[in-house]
């Protein structure tokens, strides 16, 4: 079953999915984590999805590692599978909670961006991480 999730074939197009929404993502994550690019850090960003938006902290907790770690991860192609689905959860979450009210435009504060990540998303949870990535190094150590 391990080999199954990090199991991928050298596509070049899933390199380039997953390298773009790695890096579109992650100074999304490091604002969170980090309060890197005018971000509010750990605990802001905490305060507003458990108080404002009335999300559980193990939950909210999830969305945090998913932008930050799950954007690494998939910048160097480890566990690709797992990292964009936790973003696509993410941005679900994200688009309904937030972006749905607002209509279309991302410039208007709607769901457009949340749209473009499920685009990069859904592929790499179908085919896995492409060439270069750790997945594929690692599963054809596995296989054998």
């Amino acid at each position: 079953m391990f080999y199954k999730l990090l199991a991928t074939n050298k596509d070049i197009t899933l390199t380039i999915l997953r390298a773009t929404l790695g890096l579109v993502i992650l100074p999304h994550g490091a604002q969170k984590v980090l309060g890197a690019f005018g971000g509010y850090g750990f605990e802001g960003t905490m305060g507003f999805f458990t108080g404002t938006l009335g999300i559980p902290y193990f939950f909210a907790l999830l969305a945090i590692v998913a932008e930050f770690f799950g954007a690494i991860g998939l910048i160097v192609g480890l566990f690709t599978r797992v990292a964009a689905f936790g973003i696509f959860a993410t941005m679900l979450v994200a688009a309904v909670l937030v972006h749905l009210p607002n209509g279309f435009f991302a410039d208007k504060g709607g769901y457009e961006y949340q749209l473009l990540t499920f685009g990069l998303a859904i592929p790499l949870i179908i085919k896995g991480a492409g060439s270069f990535s750790l997945d594929d190094f690692i599963a054809h150590k596995i296989e054998g």
